[in-house]
């Protein structure tokens, strides 16, 4: 009569769904669970005690993968690896996707035979291709978005700014040659402010089309949000505004531009400072590894987003502000996207605040 641990092994190995067989020296197959049988179409009662190259090497070409995998493993020791690889049964069009692990079956310090793990990631596998094809396209539409962008940017850039300019130019001209009480003076005035006003929009765009390629290098990541809050603190003294900010940096170093990347920082916290009704605004950053990327959260807690009009927050030339041009966080989507990056906009609604979040790729691997 079998012991009682010897029942609960067995219900076990029989219960899961990862496929187990294990191999003697000779090579031969001394166990199948009914998991290995259904993963790899094996029959218990047939393949028992059969040299595993008998059922496995068929022919030089088929299942060449799988089967190289056991070989390393009987030949060259070459346990306790994972492998994920193609395996195929006869009749079927499609491989499956196995993921392989193997191990040494040992009493007393003697190697007894081997031990081989297999599960069917077929599911997860095609999911995951699916996904990067998904992710591959998206980064296409919006690199293809941007280009386009960048081409129209150009464009106005190129036929407005000469109209503006000769706009400007003859309106002031005019202006000049007028006694400074005649009526008219007042027409020319907005005339020559709406020139101006085109000629910040096409500066904009074109500060936008010409944002370069950056050369990243290792800095000090508390050192450039600093240098960022400095030089906004310095804009802001202007209008007796000011940003305080709350500083959690798990990361001590980023790999970014520099200058690009401050800017883009510079900009967000001028926003922050813009929609905050009081002259003091409060922002809090946390800067944090996330898997294999460097995760910013910028919150403020001024006026918040309405729900309406959050999805047209990165669109070009949208702005909610009197004097804006709409270029602003386009223009730091940019900068983020020349750094492999993501930026999202998130508010809970008016008066809520805003958080901002941008994900860069770690250089660390193992982040």
């Amino acid at each position: 009569m079998p012991s009682f641990n010897s029942i609960i092994v067995e219900n076990i190995v029989e219960s899961i769904d990862v496929g187990i067989m294990v191999i003697s020296r000779e090579g031969e197959i001394e166990f199948l669970n009914s998991a290995a049988c259904k993963i790899l179409k094996l029959d218990i009662t047939k393949h028992i005690g059969l040299g595993w190259g008998e059922i496995f090497i068929t022919d030089a070409t088929f299942n060449t993968e799988f089967n190289q995998v056991i070989l390393d493993v009987i030949s060259e020791q070459k346990a306790g690896l994972k492998h994920i690889v193609p395996y195929t049964i006869k009749g079927r069009e499609c491989p499956q996707k196995l993921s392989i692990t193997s191990s040494y079956l040992t009493e007393n310090e003697e190697i007894l035979g081997l031990v081989f793990l297999f599960e069917d990631i077929t599911d997860i596998y095609n999911a995951e291709q699916r996904e990067k094809k998904i992710l591959s396209r998206n980064a296409e539409l919006q690199k293809e978005r941007i280009e386009s962008l960048n081409s129209m940017s150009q464009a106005v850039a190129h036929q407005v700014l000469n109209p503006t300019t000769v706009i400007g130019g003859m309106t002031n001209l005019l202006s000049r040659k007028l006694d400074k009480e005649d009526p008219v003076q007042r027409e020319l005035k907005i005339i020559s402010e709406e020139a101006m006003k085109l000629e910040g929009l096409v500066a904009a765009v074109k500060t936008y089309s010409n944002i370069p390629k950056p050369y990243p290098s290792e800095i000090s990541c508390e050192e450039l949000f600093r240098n960022a809050l400095s030089n906004v603190n310095s804009i802001l003294e202007r209008s007796g505004e000011h940003i305080e900010m709350e500083l959690n940096c798990e990361v001590e170093k980023i790999t970014v531009g520099k200058e690009m990347f401050e800017d883009a920082i510079v900009e967000i916290l001028l926003n922050a400072s813009n929609f905050t009704l009081k002259n003091v605004a409060l922002v809090t950053i946390e800067i944090k590894k996330k898997n294999n990327t460097i995760q910013i959260r910028i919150m403020d807690q001024g006026m918040g987003i309405e729900p309406q009009i959050m999805h047209h927050v990165l669109d070009p030339f949208f702005s909610t502000k009197a004097k804006g041009v709409g270029m602003g966080l386009p223009r730091v989507k940019k900068i983020i996207f020349e750094h492999q990056g993501t930026l999202e906009i998130e508010s809970a609604g008016s008066g809520k605040g805003t958080t901002v979040i941008i994900e860069i790729p770690s250089p660390d691997p193992k982040c």
